[in-house]
């Protein structure tokens, strides 16, 4: 009797594998659970000059991007109004004469079944000699295990800004 493909007996796979199937399932399914919860970390990082205490200054001016369809701008400053600044933003044409800080950002968004930030990157510069103080970066991979846009937006405004 020749091979065939298409006919399997199960008599003939007796002893060719060393472990139950149940645990060969929760094996691959903890493999799965594993490698989803590391795709779902989030990284955020920020750098400041040394000297530079982006905090003691109190009037922001956030530069709206082009491209900004999610107001993305307008949560910017949302926020920094509530942690206690005197922040608007709109076209850098439009910046305000006691403006001390302009914030500047970059914002990626991907789709998968609903549109969601998956970067975030903002940059701290002096008004009016353009020198940057701060940059920072966050990065969450996923929607999953990941947070709304406001809530990276904040976290990343809270550990640039020193506010709790």
């Amino acid at each position: 009797m020749g091979f065939n493909p298409c006919v399997c007996n199960p008599a003939d796979l007796k002893g060719s594998n060393k472990l139950p199937m149940p645990k060969r399932s929760l094996s691959a399914l903890a493999a799965l659970l594993g490698a989803a919860l590391l795709a779902g970390c989030a990284q955020m990082s920020t750098h400041t000059l040394p000297k530079a205490d982006i905090s003691h200054y109190k009037h922001i001016f956030v530069e709206h991007r082009l491209a900004d369809s999610y107001g993305v701008a307008d949560e910017v400053a949302r926020q920094l109004r509530a942690m206690g600044y005197d922040a608007s933003a709109g076209a850098l044409t439009m910046l305000p004469e006691e403006a001390e800080l302009i914030v500047s950002y970059d914002d990626m968004w991907t789709w998968d079944f609903n549109t969601y930030m998956i970067e975030f990157d903002m940059q701290v510069r002096l008004a009016h000699s353009d020198r940057i103080l701060a940059v920072g970066h966050y990065y969450k991979p996923t929607m999953v295990f990941g947070r709304p846009p406001e809530g990276m937006i904040h976290e990343l405004l809270a550990r640039m800004f020193k506010h709790a």
